[in-house]
């Protein structure tokens, strides 16, 4: 057991910055003074089954990582499950991406698959090279990113994966990415999108990395999947993310159009002695997000309150005078766009006739 945890230190400090939340065991260097399964859990992950560890990173992203033939194995069984749904989707929707990606899962179950007749249970497992161990002429990083999201300048669904694996100490990893999107556009027309990384093969060595990015338009039945791994045989391990996406991403709303009025029909207002008369403006709004909310300006000082109307009462003085009332709203909607309009009034005041 003293041998399996050195190992999942070593292991785990060797996680590249690329994962993006990298396991405080590393970062503190506990590998010889703690016991690292306790460090993980206290950062989240959980223990899903022998010699595999899971942990949530929101929005439907999950990261793995595995020991051992267990590792392996689970990871097996996951492929085998979204390859029986490539399977469905490639039935009702067949494309050439689709077939090469379900090849492609099918090389990888395959290889998964042999290389459990020869890898060790998480129990079995040695320890790295001391070199590895103690950092010294020797590194090894190995990553894995996935995102799966709504597009934000058109209307659709968007995912990518990466992978990596990097080692001076003559260890060997194997890389995969893949992704995978579907969206219905406003004609009804269902379309997709499908990247495997690699395309064909296995892609394996010392410093390898794989990408898959994809992005499909549709405005409804929206969904985008993103996988990426690293496996080692070497080392005996598994590390992958994973991420689902269902949320299509709202319609842009109509232009914001505005157009500001005034109650009092001519361009001077007449008022006599001390008479006192009211002009009321109102914004109408055209387009738009609602609800909205209004700011309404009076010669450059704000006046009124969140209403669609201003209203502002003029009084004489019984003398001969002018003023201009120079009205403006800015309307906001709830998509954060925003319109200006302008009105002006003339008055002259005389004295009693």
């Amino acid at each position: 057991m003293k041998r399996k945890m050195i190992l999942l230190a070593v292991l785990l400090s060797c996680l590249g910055t690329f994962v993006g939340s990298r396991p405080g065991l590393a970062a503190e260097g506990t590998a010889a003074t703690g016991d690292p399964f306790i460090h993980m859990i206290q950062e989240g992950w959980r223990m899903v089954a022998p010699g595999v560890l899971q942990r949530d990173l929101g929005t439907g992203k999950v990261e793995t990582f595995g020991l051992g033939a267990e590792g392996l194995r689970f990871r097996m069984e996951g492929m085998k499950a979204h390859l029986r749904d490539l399977r469905a989707e490639l039935r009702l929707r067949p494309t050439p991406e689709l077939r090469v990606a379900v090849r492609s899962y099918r090389a990888e179950i395959e290889k998964i698959r042999q290389a459990l007749k020869t890898t060790t249970a998480v129990d079995e497992l040695g320890s790295v090279s001391e070199k590895v161990a103690a950092g010294i002429d020797c590194t090894i990083k190995y990553g894995a990113h996935v995102d799966a999201y709504a597009l934000t300048t058109s209307q659709g669904v968007g995912g990518k994966a990466d992978a990596y694996f990097n080692s001076n100490c003559g260890q060997v990893g194997e890389v995969y990415a893949h992704a995978h999107g579907n969206a219905t556009g406003a004609d009804g027309v269902v379309r997709q999108a499908t990247k495997t990384d690699p395309a064909t093969g296995i892609r394996s060595g010392g410093n390898v990395s794989a990408t898959a990015t994809i992005t499909v338009n549709g405005v409804s039945a929206c969904s985008s999947y993103a996988y990426a791994s690293m496996t080692s045989y070497d080392l005996g391990i598994v590390y992958e993310q994973s991420v689902q996406n269902s949320t299509c991403p709202a319609p842009p709303p109509p232009p914001l159009g505005l157009t500001v009025s005034k109650s009092y029909p001519h361009p001077t207002l007449h008022i006599y002695g001390y008479d006192c008369y009211s002009v009321t403006w109102t914004a109408s709004v055209s387009g738009g997000s609602s609800p909205f909310t209004y700011a309404w300006k009076l010669n450059g000082a704000t006046v009124g309150g969140n209403s669609s109307t201003y209203t502002k009462q003029f009084c004489g003085q019984d003398q001969e005078t002018t003023y201009t009332a120079n009205v403006s709203v800015t309307v906001t909607d709830s998509a954060a766009q925003t319109k200006t309009a302008t009105s002006s009034q003339a008055i002259a005041y005389h004295m009693t006739l």
